[in-house]
């Protein structure tokens, strides 16, 4: 069973603990999501407000981050305008996610050039997407922590493609071996490694590093 490249824990938020963040990252390839939204930023828990935004890009070098662009920042890429993003995202991210049912592989790659930063594109049906000048992932739940029945395969060559939808603790390595992927893939999770209030669990985040990792 080939185990994924690294771990995408999306929603790092203004009561998660940066230094536990730190020491988890030392221990597991994990990559950290954070959520952006010009409605819900700083409103709602898995939105970081601007001050826990700052603290973020100030450890940046000793992290591995994604900006997950959400809401009318990703409708604007998606609709071949540029978001208004806060200065604080600027050269701290290593990847971005544009958020969005409808992608458009060719406006989501303008804005990577653009942005200089590696762009992931979701899909919530069929097998992954012949295009590759954006990273594809495979997530049908969006965010909602529903797992769903059939996973799809691995494009083939050394293509690096995500699974996401209802991954917890208790079935990651289940889900898994079920993904049974040939090439490089990540895996990434949200709801169900959160709090019942919606804050995200870093004890859920280690439970999942060692059922994968060991």
């Amino acid at each position: 069973m080939r185990k994924p490249e690294f771990i995408t824990f999306t929603g790092v938020d203004d009561r998660t603990d940066l230094d536990a963040v730190e020491s988890l990252s030392k221990q597991y390839p994990i990559e950290w999501g954070v959520l952006f939204s010009p409605t819900q930023q700083g409103r709602t828990p898995r939105y970081p407000g601007l001050a826990r935004l700052h603290e973020i890009h100030e450890r940046s070098r000793s992290l591995r981050l994604a900006a997950h662009l959400c809401g009318e920042h990703a409708r604007r890429i998606v609709g071949g305008a540029l978001p208004d993003l806060p200065a604080v995202i600027s050269n701290v991210y290593q990847r971005a996610q544009i958020n969005h049912i409808y992608p458009q592989p060719h406006r989501i790659t303008r804005f990577a050039e653009m942005a200089r930063t590696p762009c992931i594109g979701q899909f919530i049906a069929g097998p992954f997407p012949a295009n590759e000048t954006i990273q594809w992932l495979f997530d049908p739940s969006s965010g909602a922590g529903i797992v769903p029945p059939v996973w799809p395969r691995h494009p083939g060559g050394d293509r690096l493609v995500g699974f996401a939808g209802g991954m917890s603790p208790e079935n990651v390595a289940t889900v898994i071996e079920r993904i049974n992927s040939s090439g490089q893939y990540w895996i990434d999770m949200e709801t169900r490694v959160r709090t019942d209030d919606d804050w995200l669990d870093l004890a859920k985040c280690e439970a999942v590093c060692v059922q994968v990792y060991g």
